[in-house]
């Protein structure tokens, strides 16, 4: 007795096929089931395995990374007349927390995955990629941007990237960073506008904690407007002799010059942060905080064509 084809167990499984893949297709006769059986189950397995992998993209964590950095481009794309800071070693890390506590827009490069995450964590904006492709200035909206700063480890590196960023903006302020004080004129002919050396900074902020400790120096001391810088001087009394045994109130240094005596060195004796009805004596020398220009107005009104025209004067 021949079995029915139309009742056999293959019949049934490709009848099962058709109903659970939805493919509704006319009924096949002969090598055409198992053709078409094959690429169901083929289907099916590959319908299984993308499911699987999308679950697992979820489960990691990975499609909230992706959404993350959506929402990060989409917030960069935004930004105009913005900060771009290139590494996050400690001089990116302190500039960014400064600017983000001014509530300054800005844009990090940074290449090191560990720095991204921790950044990330942070909440800024950050861009992944080395900092000699192009490209990656371009996802920063270099075009948009105010300013940049580059404060890679490496020279060699800051000089790249005040060549590349020159080379998409004229009018950018370009900071950069370098270690080595000879590289300072390589720097500017690269396009930077100002060239900042950590370990010269930090010699002349010691000198400045060394020479006046009563001043403040703390993290914020050295922000001062460009227009109106702030240096220290030290002088003799006898650039001054008209301040020579006379109180400093009577004088009135600081409102007529700018000046302000921060500390007076008598011999061996540091006198700091002298009061009004301080005296000087001959043989002290003054440390003065003020204007570059503060100590010419000094030597116009106190020094020796002063006391010169004092004593004609009382004469």
């Amino acid at each position: 007795m021949v079995a029915d084809p139309e009742h056999s167990f293959f019949h049934a499984f490709y009848l099962t096929l058709i109903v659970l893949t939805t493919v509704g297709m006319e009924a096949a006769e002969g090598d055409e089931r198992i053709v078409a059986t094959i690429l169901m189950i083929g289907g099916i397995f590959t319908t299984i395995y993308a499911a699987g992998t999308l679950v697992t993209f979820i489960v990691d964590g990975q499609m909230t990374r992706f959404l993350k950095k959506r929402q990060i481009q989409m917030r960069i794309a935004k930004l105009t007349d913005h900060y771009i800071i290139v590494g996050f070693g400690r001089m990116g890390r302190a500039l960014c927390a400064d600017l983000r506590e001014k509530d300054v827009p800005f844009v990090l490069i940074e290449v090191d995955p560990q720095r991204i995450q921790l950044a990330e964590e942070l909440g800024y904006a950050v861009v992944q990629g080395d900092a000699h492709d192009e490209e990656i200035y371009e996802l920063a909206g270099i075009e948009r941007a105010k300013g940049l700063a580059t404060c890679l480890p490496g020279d060699a590196d800051n000089v790249y990237v005040t060549l590349t960023a020159r080379g998409f903006s004229e009018d950018l302020n370009i900071i950069a960073r370098t270690e080595e004080e000879r590289t300072h004129t390589k720097l500017i002919r690269a396009g930077a506008d100002r060239v900042v050396c950590p370990p010269v900074l930090s010699a002349s902020k010691i000198l400045a904690m060394m020479v006046t400790p009563i001043v403040d120096h703390g993290p914020h001391c050295d922000e001062v407007d460009s227009d109106t810088p702030i240096e220290l001087f030290t002088a003799p009394i006898e650039d001054f002799p008209a301040l020579i045994d006379r109180p400093l109130a009577e004088n009135h240094v600081r409102t007529r010059t700018g000046m302000t005596v921060v500390a007076v060195d008598r011999g061996k004796k540091r006198d700091l942060n002298p009061t009004a009805l301080f005296t000087p004596q001959a043989g002290d020398k003054l440390v003065l905080v003020g204007p570059p220009n503060g100590m010419k107005r000094m030597a116009y009104l106190f020094g020796e064509k002063s006391s010169t025209a004092q004593a004609k004067a009382g004469a």
